[in-house]
């Protein structure tokens, strides 16, 4: 499926779209870097994952916008210099790559989140800013060594002009789908929903389990970077499920979806990688008050 099934019109509207939300991801999220770069209240290990995921998001961006935008405004190359292209630039890869380390690094920040209401004293049993750069790096080679037969098998069609996938075996994508629908979906949001409910259940209905966490300004920060990123986890789940769907779907079955069925579940995944850094804005004021100091109106504030 493509989108050079749609009228010219509409084309020019999915584009627009698309556009829009490429660059409000890069910006949002270049910004969510900048923050934490440059101030060093920001530079906490929650925080370093925010910018992972941030990481993660530029690069869904990047290459939903190589998919779907420039072969919209450039003739795609063909044959095996077609192939190339789209195994490293037009087809899904990169953005599959992406969507699991975003998966991951969601995972990471709830166990984060968990251990630092668990073992509030003890720093050896949390994730620490040391086991981060191990941790990180496990998280992108895992996204690229689970995405291997995507860079494998994209090929160039001449019929569709567009990027597909040639499987080695017919039964190839019914095992691979459910398997990404397990690895991108049910395992990330069955052990986030785990943690996040003990982390709700110790801050809100048990919340004086230890000295530290019940003091006033600290308990208020923890509840509200908790809300922030319950918040991201199930905006992820919430657009990511679709285009999981839709793999499995076409899978299994003869009939094609509609395309629009596959653009919309394409345009969620697009604005969950833009509405992150809107969600950490909204919901942090650490993040706000330092986001608006980096923007020429803003005003500077204390690193």
């Amino acid at each position: 499926m493509s989108l050079y099934k749609y009228s010219e019109a509409a084309q020019i509207g999915i584009t627009a779209a698309f556009c829009f939300l490429v660059i409000a991801d890069l910006i949002g999220n270049t910004l969510v870097c900048l923050v934490v770069y440059r101030n060093r209240i920001m530079r906490t290990p929650m925080n370093y994952l925010l910018v992972n995921l941030a990481a993660s998001d530029i690069t869904v961006a990047i290459f939903i916008a190589v998919r779907y935008i420039f072969p919209l405004l450039f003739t795609h190359p063909k044959g095996r210099t077609g192939d190339l292209v789209c195994q490293l630039f037009t087809g899904e890869a990169f953005v599959w790559v992406g969507a699991l380390a975003s998966a991951f690094s969601l995972v990471c920040i709830a166990l984060e989140r968990y251990l630092v209401i668990k073992f509030p004293y003890d720093e050896s049993k949390r994730v620490t800013t040391a086991k981060l750069k191990h941790v990180v790096v496990f998280g992108w080679l895992f996204a690229a060594s689970w995405n291997f037969p995507l860079f494998l098998y994209a090929r160039y069609d001449p019929v569709s002009e567009f990027c597909l996938f040639r499987w080695p075996t017919a039964n190839f994508a019914k095992v691979h789908s459910p398997l990404c629908a397990v690895v991108y979906g049910v395992l990330p949001i069955s052990i986030m929903s785990y943690l996040y409910s003990k982390l709700v259940y110790k801050l809100w209905f048990r919340p004086s389990v230890t000295s530290a966490i019940t003091q006033q300004s600290k308990l208020r920060y923890t509840k509200n970077s908790a809300r922030l990123v319950v918040t991201v986890s199930v905006i992820y789940s919430i657009c990511w499920s679709p285009v999981l769907i839709v793999y499995v779907f076409s899978s299994f079955s003869t009939q094609q979806l509609y395309s629009a069925v596959h653009t919309t579940s394409i345009v969620l995944v697009t604005i969950n990688s833009a509405i992150n850094p809107v969600l950490y804005s909204w919901q942090s004021h650490r993040f706000r008050k330092h986001t608006m100091a980096l923007l020429p109106f803003g005003c500077p504030t204390r690193r």
